[in-house]
């Protein structure tokens, strides 16, 4: 039963070293855009159910989805005493205003000329989110997904019943 059990670990460890190979390698060769469109077309459905709870724009809803990966990060840190969630808390503080400018589009046609950039980034984050999460790493893989989901809210937010549409603000 031990012996059974070491061989599924085994399995689970090679299994997210494939797919952290599998994200560079989907980098290299250009998969990660329809890999990324499609994770995103997949959470499109229940992002623009929350939409409809709320008054704020896009980016807004980004910039806040950013913020909890970086609590998320910081919690990594200090709870698992990791230097790199500490390095990726900081790398997303960083990146913070570049995801709220690529997300500052409500127009659908006007959001669609970033959504390629978006769906690399997407693309090659997924899998290493996966892969977190089946090495039992649950703060990081969460935090990642968080990312994913900052970069995945839709546009047209003015499609939406009941809600006024507005431009997002511009910092």
């Amino acid at each position: 039963m031990a012996g059974q059990l070491e061989l599924v670990q085994i399995g689970i460890k090679l299994s997210a070293l494939g797919l952290f190979v599998g994200a560079f390698g989907l980098l290299l060769a250009g998969g990660t855009g329809p890999l990324g469109s499609s994770f995103r077309s997949a959470l499109e459905p229940a992002l623009r159910e929350i939409r409809q709870w709320t008054s704020l724009s896009r980016s807004e809803l980004a910039d806040a989805t950013v913020l909890v990966a970086i609590v998320l990060a910081i919690s990594a840190a200090i709870l698992e005493v990791r230097l790199l969630a500490g390095a990726v808390a900081v790398g997303l503080w960083l990146a913070r205003p570049s995801i709220e400018r690529v997300t500052r589009d409500e127009h659908k046609l006007f959001a669609l000329t970033k959504s390629f950039s978006i769906d690399l980034v997407i693309g090659f984050y997924t899998p290493i989110m996966l892969a977190l999460f089946l090495l039992g790493d649950l703060l990081m893989g969460t935090c990642l997904l968080a990312v994913v989901v900052a970069l995945s809210w839709p546009a047209g937010g003015g499609a939406i019943a009941g809600r006024r549409w507005r431009m997002a603000p511009v910092t």
